[in-house]
């Protein structure tokens, strides 16, 4: 299954776009439209693109990534970083996958390395992604975690997200999450996007955006 989060003017453009990245039909696709954009003042100032997530069952992204040559990196670039901040480190193992490479740290520093709430993890992936994506053919999404930490975390957020929109059923109520990351928001989308009697969409600007529940009329 490939999941792809794509931009575009509108939401037209943005799901034209992704089908034909995908190199699939409307028909093959579920769409989930995450904001719909705004032309802003005189179509300049203040305007904010569409965006969607198109989910394709039996379709994996042909995008001429060399997925090896990028784990190799992603591998070599985390060990040195953390050596040059003093971390220990066992082992950086990395698959791929659903168009990402996933690296997993072994070390005895993991919860020095995964820092208040994530922030250093977080960090350290995001400079991971700079540094192996300046070349073409490693330009994938870079995805670190270390101890599970991640993997627990999204677990925790799927838990929530289950029984906020059970909880958006039963009241009939509109639930709203706290501001999150837009990785958290997508996973609530995803979580949420094959969940009879309600619908999910982002509101707000910046670190303050969220998800909303409601009821499905």
């Amino acid at each position: 299954m490939s999941e792809l989060e794509i931009e575009g003017k509108t939401v037209e453009e943005a799901i034209k776009t992704g089908l034909a990245k995908l190199g699939v039909s409307k028909d093959k696709v579920k769409i989930k439209i995450l904001n719909e954009g705004a032309n802003g003042l005189f179509g300049l100032m203040g305007s904010k693109p569409a965006k969607v997530l198109l989910i394709a069952d039996g379709v994996e992204l042909n995008d001429g990534i060399d997925y090896d040559l990028a784990e190799t990196k992603s591998k070599k670039t985390i060990a040195e970083i953390l050596k040059l901040m003093g971390f220990a480190v066992e082992k950086v193992d990395a698959s791929s996958g659903s168009g990402a490479v996933l690296c997993n740290i072994k070390s005895a520093d993991s919860s020095l390395i995964i820092g208040k709430n994530g922030q250093t993890l977080d960090s350290l992936e995001h400079i991971v992604n700079l540094i192996v994506n300046r070349n073409a053919e490693t330009r994938v999404k870079i995805n670190l975690d270390t101890e599970d930490y991640k993997l627990h975390q999204v677990q925790r957020l799927k838990e929530l997200t289950l029984k906020a929109a059970e909880q958006v059923k039963i009241s009939g109520k509109t639930h709203r999450f706290d501001p999150m990351s837009a990785k958290d928001r997508r996973i609530v989308h995803v979580t949420l996007k094959d969940v009879e009697g309600i619908e999910t969409f982002s509101e707000g600007e910046g670190i303050f955006r969220k998800v909303v529940i409601k009821p499905k009329k």
